[in-house]
């Protein structure tokens, strides 16, 4: 009787085994990935200006640092420092860039799906710094405001602990005071595009 019932545990705990074995190689499979965790991105690509700023600046060199933690598959939160470099319109770009941009953001990030290719989006807020070349003074000047990133992704898991994603976004200035330019429309802002690689640990 003992016996029985010993190999009958046996063989239930068996087939539990098996079950949860074959449902996890299917979700492997049919590419559906745990994207849960902390994680930290380094970004690369590059950033122009919209509306009345277009025509004064030249479109330059965008890079950043990101550092998140997504508590689902799907949602996400993220804090990190963003960068960019511009030259003034026909401006011979003399001694480096005519203006460096230094800023820091955070945002939350909302996914469609768990899979190894994940499309999402992005939306935040930040605080920036524009430090001006000398010689632009009487088109830009120094200044520090705030901006809201929004855009949309894909990101790759390559490897469990590597990670690649593309960002394509828009940035709403909530002032343009760098900017000497008379008036600002709604269009006034910044658009950006990244590659950025890293990782979960």
């Amino acid at each position: 009787m003992r016996a029985g019932i010993g190999l009958g545990l046996c063989v239930a705990l068996l087939a539990g085994e098996a079950m949860g074995t074959s449902q996890g190689a299917s979700a492997r499979h049919a590419g559906y990935i745990d994207w849960r965790g902390p994680y930290f991105l380094f970004a690369a690509g590059a950033e122009g200006y919209t509306g009345k700023l277009a025509p004064n600046l030249n479109p330059g060199l965008a890079y950043g640092v990101l550092v998140g933690y997504r508590a689902t598959n799907l949602l996400g939160v993220e804090v990190g420092y963003s960068g960019g470099i511009n030259d003034v319109q026909g401006s011979r770009g003399n001694g480096g860039p005519d203006i460096v941009r230094n800023g820091a953001q955070a945002a939350f990030t909302v996914a469609v799906t768990s899979t190894r290719l994940q499309p999402f989006g992005y939306a935040g807020l930040g605080v920036e710094r524009y430090s001006v070349r000398h010689g632009f003074s009487f088109q830009f000047i120094d200044d520090t405001g705030g901006y809201a990133p929004l855009g949309a992704g894909l990101r790759y898991q390559i490897t469990p602990s590597f990670t690649a994603e593309f960002r394509g976004g828009f940035s709403f200035l909530f002032g343009q005071d760098f900017a000497l330019v008379p008036g600002q429309e709604a269009l006034d802002g910044r658009y950006h595009a990244l590659l950025q690689l890293g990782g979960s640990y």
